[in-house]
């Protein structure tokens, strides 16, 4: 530990959710909404030829290098979840969960972690019977826990718990009826302390593998979805 955390301080953000909080929570669910009615009624009708994924979900791998305002950027591994259903051929809803932690942070010996829950559309340009390439805009909220230094050289401990949104892409190719190896990356927006403990907006990257499991299949029409 360096000597400029020699004193501990233990800054929290809490209080009443703010309106963007209360917004978060309302896509969260509405997003729940959409893959949990979607599978009933989509790809009804005559003329039907092969069949498309219904509902996806999986769990992966992920490294993300988290950037902390005023300290710099360090990595982080971690779980991440997903679960998705089409809407259409082209587009559906996709839900993520994701937790990651470095047990050492900045290296004083404290743990900081991040975990963020988001939903939103993804959309797919290419798709075919063995892949399909994705690209995903994701909003919800993240609550970081972690490490940050004053100007003075005190040490605070805190959390933020905000507004946070995704962006990015990836790649998914199907093993079999069943399972799917997935790759992708995104641009995470997400917040935490500066210096000066005033909550401030960060850029972090995000990769991720993962294993997915295809719960049914829906019947596609003759041509297209």
């Amino acid at each position: 530990m360096t000597a400029r955390a020699a004193a501990v301080l233990t800054k929290e953000a809490g209080g009443p959710a703010p309106p963007r909080i209360r917004v978060m929570k309302t896509i969260l669910k509405v997003s729940l909404l959409l893959i949990w009615f979607a599978p009933s009624g989509y790809g009804q009708g005559p003329n039907t030829a092969g069949t498309a994924p219904a509902m996806e979900g999986g769990m992966g791998f992920s490294y993300m290098q988290a950037t902390v305002p005023s300290e710099g950027q360090v990595g982080i591994n971690g779980l991440q979840a997903v679960m998705s259903s089409d809407l259409q051929r082209h587009i559906g809803v996709k839900l993520d969960v994701g937790y990651s932690r470095s047990f050492d942070a900045f290296s004083t010996g404290h743990a900081a972690d991040l975990l963020t829950y988001m939903g939103g559309p993804v959309f797919y340009p290419v798709r075919t019977p063995k892949m399909n390439v994705y690209a995903e805009l994701l909003l919800g909220g993240a609550r970081q826990t972690g490490v940050n230094f004053e100007n003075n050289g005190q040490m605070v401990l805190g959390y933020a718990n905000e507004f946070a949104w995704a962006g990015g892409g990836g790649f998914q190719y199907r093993v079999n009826s069943t399972f799917s190896l997935r790759v992708g990356s995104d641009y995470l927006r997400t917040a935490f302390f500066n210096s000066n403990v005033t909550v401030q907006r960060q850029s972090n990257i995000r990769s991720a593998v993962w294993l997915i499991y295809t719960f049914g299949e829906r019947r596609r029409r003759a041509g297209g979805f």
